[in-house]
């Protein structure tokens, strides 16, 4: 397996940069090795050197500063498998390197020491319990319910609503009385004028009403 960086932010997400050189330098610029195109990185930002199987890093005077798992790149930094560069704040690589001797014997041992799960013993179908079938659901005979029958309908109409007649003869009573009242009124503004206007003849007619009365 090759050392490579893979690009997981950046402009150019999933790129993938096989080294096999023995110096790069990463930038900006075009004349650059590995060329990064984000304004964030310097022309000329850091440098990788071959140190066996893996590569040292570290920053050429960037700007932006370079960085290791988060932690900024103050001298030259051996690069493992699965560390991540970061340059700047925008770009992060993800450093893929080839395993070394003692990584490849706990790995081999691992794998020597791995025993796969235990599965459980088959069972035949037949050595199964027989499922019992569900009861029968007894059916009942379909009885269709009864017909509706209308009310039926009403042999005379209700009678007419009649006014109470009491209230009808109060308000004639009533009425009858004040037209005699009124009646009587009238009369009695009519002696009363008659008096005064023709004394002699009222007189002459009504002598018992004002005996002392002299016209």
């Amino acid at each position: 397996m090759s050392f490579t960086l893979n690009v997981r932010q950046g402009p150019r997400p999933n790129l993938v940069f096989e080294l096999d050189q023995d110096s790069y330098i990463i930038g900006r610029e075009a004349g650059n090795e590995i060329v990064i195109e984000d304004p964030q990185v310097s022309r000329r930002h850091a440098q990788l050197t071959r140190q066996g199987t893996s590569y040292l890093i570290e920053d050429i005077g960037s700007t932006n500063g370079t960085y290791v798992n988060g932690k900024r790149v103050t001298a030259p930094v051996l690069l493992s498998n699965g560390d991540m560069i970061g340059l700047a704040d925008t770009i992060v690589l993800a450093v893929q390197a080839p395993l070394t001797v003692s990584e490849e014997a706990t790995v081999v041992s691992d794998a020597a020491h791995y025993a796969p799960p235990t599965q459980p013993a088959f069972t035949s179908p037949k050595a199964q319990q027989p499922v019992q079938a569900p009861p029968a659901v007894r059916q009942q005979a379909y009885t269709p319910p009864p017909q509706y029958a209308p009310p039926p309908q009403y042999a005379a109409s209700l009678p007419e609503y009649a006014a109470p007649a009491k209230a009808d003869n109060r308000r004639t009573i009533l009425m009858g009385v004040g037209c005699l009242a009124l009646i009587l009124v009238v009369c009695m503004i009519g002696f009363v004028a008659w008096s005064f206007i023709d004394c002699r003849s009222f007189s002459s007619v009504f002598p018992f009403l004002f005996p002392p009365f002299q016209c």
